[in-house]
């Protein structure tokens, strides 16, 4: 793809996934950026400017697109700040943390003739597509079994932060919403779930059965445990089996497991960044004005994640 030079990025925030993904992309692309960071106060590599203060940023930097990895708590204010500024806009999961936040923001980029993107991309890497491929109909899904697992984060970590709207809903409920939407087109029948809070009341794991009339997803998301973070499909005639599928890395390759009647196969995943098929596919939509793209899949998946724990 050729990357339309008129795209620049301010990034507001200088998150660690930020710095291990997003900037290494911008400059190995060669894709403009500026950073606004309140702590960190050094050369950031690529950057053609910098500030230190949010405000300052969104008024005087001459981007076009605000790119928030801030913490949760943050997401909501910062996004309307933006957009009321004329960015387009993304956004790290969860986008918004309270019921309305997201329609409102949406409003305010359809009267902007803006576009509003929320970056969960895990299902752009190649792996996710040889899934797909290898699942064909997803009729022939029967049961779905997901375990993301990370040893528990510590305890100055924003993941385990109350007042900055950390814990598993937040951090992993966006995945859950995800594959639900994906591969389960029709509403599920029955919920159940088992959830655990640690001694301040935040959730740190979910344990999760959804029952729909043909098929079932069952899944485990918690801070706690060895890193686990894996897919088993079972379908009508193979069985799929993925590791590091929420986080696939850009630098190895993967490895997946298809277990038909006759025989196993492993197959192996090329080297491939989901985060900058993403990335570019925000440009194009940019480019070609397609600003309603990724609405309908946002206010989804928020529905989803907010009802998931009432």
């Amino acid at each position: 793809m050729i990357i339309n030079k008129k795209y620049k990025v301010l990034l507001l925030g200088y998150s660690n996934i930020a710095k291990k993904r997003y900037i290494n992309t911008f400059v190995k692309k060669k894709i403009p950026f500026c950073v606004a960071s309140r702590s960190f106060n050094k050369k950031i590599k690529g950057a053609y400017k910098q500030f230190d203060n949010y405000n300052a940023a969104i008024k005087f930097s001459d981007a076009n697109i605000v790119f928030i990895s801030l913490p949760n708590s943050l997401h909501y204010y910062w996004s309307k700040q933006a957009l009321l500024n004329g960015y387009h806009l993304i956004v790290d999961k969860p986008i918004t943390v309270k019921r309305g936040q997201l329609k409102k923001l949406i409003n305010i980029a359809k009267k902007k003739n803006l576009l509003i993107s929320e970056a969960t991309y895990f299902n752009y890497h190649k792996q996710f597509e040889f899934i797909r491929k290898e699942c064909g109909n997803f009729n022939n899904i029967q049961q779905i079994l997901v375990n993301f697992t990370i040893p528990m984060p510590k305890k100055s970590s924003l993941l385990l932060s109350k007042k900055f709207n950390g814990g598993v809903i937040m951090d992993m409920g966006p995945y859950v919403s995800s594959i639900k939407r994906i591969f389960f087109k029709d509403r599920y029948i029955k919920k159940y779930l088992i959830l655990k809070k640690n001694l301040f009341g935040l959730i740190i794991s979910l344990d999760i059965i959804l029952k729909f009339e043909t098929k079932i997803f069952i899944g485990t998301f918690k801070f706690g445990g060895d890193y686990k973070n894996n897919i088993f499909i079972k379908c009508k005639n193979k069985s799929i089996e993925a590791d590091r599928l929420f986080s696939p890395p850009d630098d190895k390759i993967l490895r997946i497991k298809v277990d038909t009647l006759e025989k196993i196969k492993i197959f192996n995943i090329k080297k491939h960044n989901c985060f900058q098929d993403y990335f570019f596919e925000v440009l194009k939509n940019l480019k070609y004005k397609n600003f309603d793209y990724y609405n309908r899949r946002m206010i989804e998946d928020e529905n989803f994640r907010l009802k998931l724990i009432k």
